[in-house]
């Protein structure tokens, strides 16, 4: 079963995550903040996914944990999730290849978004 690293501080919205990734056959892996989420990737074998949010306190911000993360698992495919920044952000900040899912979104939304990564062959 592949894994995907969900990064949320929000414990409904890491619910909401945790059984859309089940429902996709992905194991969720968890972390409410960017350090929990690098050492989760650290110890990890493999990652397919990692589904972060942007800005969480304390520590490294989600833009972070995506590069250290992608040093890690160099192939791993990343979707950020924010309130507040826009795909501009994602371009500028993100590393090659991500994803931006505005919140709010539906759980569907959030399906839709984890199942076209898992589809995309990049």
């Amino acid at each position: 079963m592949a894994a995907i690293l969900i990064v949320e501080d929000e414990p409904f919205v890491r619910m909401m995550a945790e059984d859309a990734a089940l429902q996709l056959g992905l194991e969720p892996l968890s972390a409410t903040d960017g350090d929990a989420a690098i050492a989760l990737a650290r110890a990890a074998e493999t990652l397919a996914i990692l589904f972060t949010d942007i800005h969480m306190p304390p520590g490294p911000d989600g833009w972070a944990v995506a590069r250290a993360v992608r040093e890690i698992h160099p192939a791993i495919r990343v979707i950020y999730t924010s309130g507040q920044a826009g795909p501009q952000d994602c371009a500028e900040f993100g590393v090659p290849q991500s994803r931006l899912l505005p919140k709010p979104y539906s759980s569907g939304e959030l399906a839709a978004a984890i199942a076209a990564t898992t589809d995309d062959p990049t």
